[in-house]
């Protein structure tokens, strides 16, 4: 559940969000101040071998449990060979550098020498660089320390060269530094020096304000520094799924509110112990994206990340994340004071969603519709399955269905109160992570809620307004048992039986039975399998377990004694590309022929019990027009598509009406295979209403066009507790729990309506 068929590619998603621009002071007031930096003279070469994957990863697990300073320090080790080595205690000979020693021997001499000057002065600014300062008596103290290594000569291009070889490596800071030949103390207070040629790597930009290091005193002996030039990449790593920076250099996006009034602000983080790394950022974005999606809320498009400094010390890489893109004009901050600390801002940059940039629309006033008061019109009856056994035809059933989400595939989302009371909401995303922390409890505690959180008088209150489809949605757990999964695989089928034997026998209802989750990971949502899980993607023994699944379907179909009673639903919103998710560039040319065999493998198990058996292809935002060319004519397939008006650009309540039939009858243009609306709602982006007519109207209105131009739809979902507040008035429960809305008069049988036509 919890995407969207959007109203155009390019839609934004924003909802009202706190409003920030500001430095998070409670945030950043308690970032440690980092320790400076003490390059090491007992070897010739140390590099801090950083694991950009492993950091992004860390911090998507901290996004996802809520966690908002990250430390990514883990991911960055020091690796010094064995070799260069040199021992250290009182008075033991130091290796000889490769630097001149001038005469006197004396620290003032050092500093004066002319050729340290003349070859910081003439040297040549390394390809793909850009030179921060020139020929200073001091070294860096910047962002991100990644090792040095000792030259044999003054050599700007060596160093360069030893610096895109690292890993984060952004900058690169080369000086003479005055060192001494024994390691003092006792007996050798101020032995004679030598002079080693450093070349130190950063993982942020050098200015100079942060080349702040002109020596210190060991014993009586001063080390200090001459000739020091800084370096600074001209370009950085780039972000997968998201476009080419914006360099904003010492300023960040203050961003206003978008074209509706709305804030597209999701929040900061900040990220210590590591270098600058965008795609730490990305990660951000699209961790919290997954979080948002759970609770209906506007997704991460853009976000601006740079180095932040108090007092002029870099603490950490900060990140700010946003619904929408916004242009370099906006970026006008450039710090903050807060408890008499300083905080300014440096090398900050901006990415954009390559999949959509979150562009503000306003909001629709189309009129596609006839209203209810004018219409003349009759909607099309409803058919009902037949009652002599055989097997439906998506092409002439119309459906007027209900989703039992949320009961045998756990969501928090439609769950919270009930999750609160078993485990901590903010450690246990999705049903993962909670039968982790339940261990053994899993079973029994899920068990319990499958059996509590709905029954056979939910079936009943469906059919007494007409409802004749479940759309039952479970994890591939119910089937199959995965080595290494943590989904709960128990009695899932027992209770499915249940509920299916009684709609069925009962009230004749066609069953589709879904997979929402897929091994490995379908979308990087709670409902895939697991928050940032999407293995299931060219990983053939996660397709294997797939078709596992799949075929203990069939067998549990086969044994229902009800053979045409049902519809398989293989998949659910799968996505190869978490930051286009609920748009067509969430799943890739290569993603969608992944999904389009498996689909054809589905396709043909399904054929070996019953050919008439259908099979629900969900569309993954792509469109019923889009996989026409993946699938033969002649297969029993039905589209299924999503359309969620809470996620639509600008979506008003009083402008949802007038936009459904025009959606319909855009859905109804593919004509290849049925279309099928598998999941639909109430509400929308703004200014939700609690009056029963409004949502009557919006209901009324989505129910007819989805009968009157595609084969019926299926509301999400039948039963809902979520808690969450919605624009306007009123929880999500209020606008989601199909159960709830017959309680409240909003949902009537057709018949109470007399015929009226809203398209």
């Amino acid at each position: 559940m919890r995407s969207f068929f959007l109203l155009s590619a390019a839609a934004a998603l924003t909802l009202a969000s706190p409003v920030p621009q500001e430095l998070d002071f409670d945030l950043v007031d308690v970032v440690e101040t980092p320790s400076n930096v003490t390059i090491p003279t007992n070897t010739d070469e140390l590099i801090v071998s950083y694991d950009s994957d492993a950091a992004a990863a860390a911090v998507q697990t901290s996004v996802l449990t809520g966690q908002t300073e990250i430390d990514i320090s883990n991911s960055a080790t020091n690796s010094t060979s064995s070799s260069t080595l040199r021992r250290r205690g009182t008075c033991a000979v130091q290796a000889s550098g490769s630097g001149p020693v001038p005469s006197p021997d004396t620290a003032s001499a050092f500093l004066s020498y002319s050729a340290f000057a003349s070859a910081a002065s003439g040297a040549a600014t390394p390809s793909g660089y850009t030179q921060a300062f020139k020929n200073l008596n001091a070294s860096s103290n910047a962002y991100g320390y990644l090792g040095f290594t000792n030259l044999a000569s003054y050599d700007t291009a060596k160093c360069a060269q030893k610096c895109n070889a690292i890993s984060g490596c952004a900058s690169f800071n080369l000086y003479y530094e005055r060192d001494p030949s024994k390691d003092p103390g006792t007996g050798c207070e101020n032995p004679a020096s030598t002079t080693n040629i450093k070349c130190v790597f950063w993982g942020g930009d050098l200015t100079t304000t942060n080349a702040n290091n002109a020596g210190q005193y060991r014993s009586s002996f001063q080390v200090v520094i001459a000739g020091s030039n800084g370096y600074v990449n001209n370009t950085i790593e780039p972000a997968d799924g998201y476009t080419s920076p914006s360099y904003y250099g010492n300023t960040a996006i203050d961003a206003p509110v978008d074209c509706n009034g709305q804030s597209t602000f999701l929040g900061s983080k900040v990220f210590t112990g590591g270098p600058f790394d965008a795609s730490l950022c990305a990660a951000a974005c699209d961790a919290q994206s997954a979080t948002n999606l759970k609770a209906n809320k506007a997704t991460c498009k853009f976000f601006n990340t740079y180095i932040l400094a108090r007092n002029n010390v870099a603490i950490g890489q900060y990140c700010n994340l946003y619904s929408q893109t916004w242009a370099s004009s906006y970026a006008t901050y450039k710090g903050s004071n807060s408890g008499g600390n300083k905080y300014t801002v440096s090398y900050s940059y901006g990415f954009s969603s390559s999949a959509d940039a979150g562009t503000c629309k306003k909001p629709s006033t189309s009129t596609w519709i006839i209203s209810s008061a004018t219409a003349t019109a009759s909607s099309t009856a409803t058919a009902q399955p037949t009652t002599t056994g055989g097997f439906i035809n998506w092409k002439t059933f119309q459906a007027n269905g209900a989703n039992l989400g949320g009961w045998l595939e756990k969501e928090q989302t439609h769950d919270p109160i009930w999750w609160a009371s078993v485990a901590n909401l903010s450690t246990t995303p999705d049903e993962w992570t909670l039968c982790q922390t339940l261990g053994d409890q899993c079973g029994p505690t899920l068990e319990a809620r499958y059996e509590s959180f709905l029954n056979k008088s939910t079936i009943d209150q469906l059919a007494s307004v007409g409802v004749n489809t479940l759309r039952i949605p479970t994890t591939y757990a119910a089937w199959v048992n995965v080595p290494g999964s943590a989904l709960y695989h128990g009695n899932q089928q027992q209770y499915l039986k249940a509920i299916t034997d009684y709609a069925i026998n009962t009230y004749g209802m066609h069953i589709i039975v879904g997979l929402h989750s897929l091994p490995g990971g379908v979308n990087n949502l709670d409902i895939g399998e697991a928050l940032m899980h999407d293995d299931f993607f060219y990983n053939t023994t996660n397709l294997n377990y797939a078709y596992a699944a799949v075929d203990s379907i069939l067998d549990f179909i086969k044994a229902s004694g009800n053979l045409t009673s049902w519809t398989i639903g293989p998949i659910n919103e799968a996505s190869d590309n978490l930051s286009g998710f609920g748009t067509s560039a969430g799943l890739s040319d290569k993603g969608a022929q992944w999904v389009a065999d498996y689909i054809n493998g589905v396709v043909a198990r399904t054929a070996k019990v019953d050919s008439r058996i259908p099979v629900m292809v969900q569309d993954c935002f792509k469109g019923a027009a889009f996989w026409e060319p993946y699938f033969d004519a002649s297969a029993n397939l039905v589209i299924d598509s999503h359309v969620y008006y809470f996620a639509a650009a600008g979506t008003y309540s009083q402008y949802v009406a007038p936009a459904v039939c025009g959606q319909a009858a855009f859905i109804a243009e593919a004509t290849k295979f049925p279309n099928f609306i598998g999941e639909w709602s109430l509400q929308t982006m703004y200014n939700n209403s609690l009056a029963i007519s409004e949502r009557q109207l919006i209901f009324n209105t989505q129910r007819y066009a989805w009968s009157k131009y595609v084969s019926g739809g299926s509301f999400w979902t039948a039963v809902s507790y979520s808690t969450a507040l919605v624009d306007g008035q009123g929880t999500q429960r209020d606008y989601w729990s199909y159960t709830d809305l017959i309680s409240a008069g909003v949902i009537k049988s057709e018949s109470a309506f007399n015929g009226t036509a809203y398209c």
